[in-house]
C-alpha cells in the first residue's frame, strides 16, 4: 500500500466519519443532548477516536508520535507561554466576529437550550464541574479537537512536499472543521474556521501539539466559567 492511500485511508477511518456523523445529526435530528451526553460523548467518543488516531499513525502511518504531532523545537513551559498568548488571540478573534460576523450574518434558529441546561446543571453540582472541566474538557474536547486536527493536517501534508499544497490543505481542512459547527450557523462556521486557520498556520511553522490543546481548552474552559458563574445558585 503506497503512502498516498495509507494517507487518505487513515483520514477515512478516523476523521472523516465522526464529522459525517456530527453533520447528519445536526441536520436530521431535533432533540437536543442531555446533560449525560454532555459530558459522556466527548470521554467515550473523543477518547475513543484519540486513541484509533495514536494506533492509526502507528501502524498505518508508520510515524512515531513526535514525527508527527511534536516535531519542532520547543520545551513544554515554553508551550504552555504559547497557548497562553493564542487564547488572547481567539479571545480577540471572539470578540472582533462578535462585532462583525455575527452582526452580518445572523442565526435565524432558535437557540439550542442543550449547552444552557447542561451549563445549570454542571453549575450546581461540585462533581460535574470537576468531571467537566477536569476529564472532558481536557480530554474528550482540547486533546480530541487538535490531536485530530494535526492528524488531518499531517495526513494530508504526507501526500505532496509541495508548499503551496500545504498551504491549501490548511484552508481545506479549516472548511471542513468549520461545516462540522454548522449548527453555530453560518457566522460560527466561518468564525471557527477562521480560527482553525491560525491553529493550523501555527502547527506548520512550529510542528508543536501542546500550544494548540493548552490554547483549545483554556479558550473553551473561560468560556465555560462564566456560563457556569452565571447559572449557580
Amino acid at each position: 500500500m503506497n503512502k498516498t492511500i495509507r494517507n487518505l485511508l487513515a483520514i477515512g477511518i478516523a476523521i472523516l466519519p465522526i464529522d459525517i456523523v456530527m453533520i447528519w445529526y445536526r441536520l436530521t435530528q431535533t432533540e437536543n443532548f442531555t446533560t449525560l451526553d454532555m459530558i459522556a460523548y466527548p470521554l467515550i467518543f473523543g477518547g475513543g477516536i484519540s486513541i484509533l488516531i495514536l494506533f492509526l499513525n502507528k501502524y498505518l502511518i508508520k510515524d512515531t508520535f513526535k514525527e508527527t504531532f511534536n516535531s519542532g523545537k520547543g520545551i513544554w513551559f515554553r508551550d504552555i507561554f504559547v497557548g497562553i498568548g493564542l487564547t488572547v488571540i481567539y479571545f480577540g478573534m471572539f470578540f472582533l466576529t462578535r462585532a462583525t460576523l455575527y452582526q452580518w450574518i445572523p442565526n435565524h434558529n432558535p437557540p439550542s437550550t442543550e449547552l444552557i441546561d447542561t451549563m445549570i446543571d454542571i453549575a450546581n453540582s461540585p462533581l460535574l464541574l470537576i468531571i467537566w472541566f477536569g476529564p472532558v474538557l481536557w480530554l474528550g474536547i482540547a486533546l480530541f479537537e487538535e490531536l485530530s486536527r494535526v492528524f488531518l493536517l499531517k495526513c494530508l501534508w504526507n501526500i505532496n512536499d509541495d508548499k503551496n499544497w500545504h498551504i491549501a490543505v490548511i484552508f481545506m481542512a479549516s472548511a471542513l472543521i468549520g461545516v462540522a459547527h454548522l449548527y453555530q450557523g453560518t457566522a460560527g462556521i466561518i468564525s471557527i474556521g477562521l480560527k482553525s486557520v491560525i491553529m493550523s498556520y501555527y502547527f506548520y511553522r512550529y510542528r508543536r501539539l501542546i500550544p494548540l490543546i493548552v490554547s483549545h481548552g483554556l479558550y473553551d474552559g473561560i468560556q465555560f466559567v462564566f456560563f457556569v458563574l452565571q447559572f449557580q445558585n
